[in-house]
């Protein structure tokens, strides 16, 4: 989950209201059709992946992990 400064939150720390608001947000998007297809997921967390066995920067892994929240 990103916060309003596009920072990775941890989910530990939200209190039981905010980590329930969070679960039927996800529910509610999954009933509508707002998902992300699983091969299309596969195919981005393949490349990363293989990008970061190739030596790229962690800041590259975290952006690639961001931009999956994104999707």
């Amino acid at each position: 989950m990103l916060n309003d400064m596009n920072k990775i939150e941890n989910a530990a720390t939200w209190s039981k209201e905010r980590f329930d608001a969070e679960l039927e947000k996800g529910y509610n998007d999954m009933l509508n059709g707002r998902v992300t297809p699983w091969n299309d997921i596969y195919a981005k967390l393949s490349k990363a992946i293989f990008e970061i066995k190739n030596g790229a920067k962690g800041a590259d892994a975290e952006k690639f992990i961001k931009g999956l929240m994104n999707s």
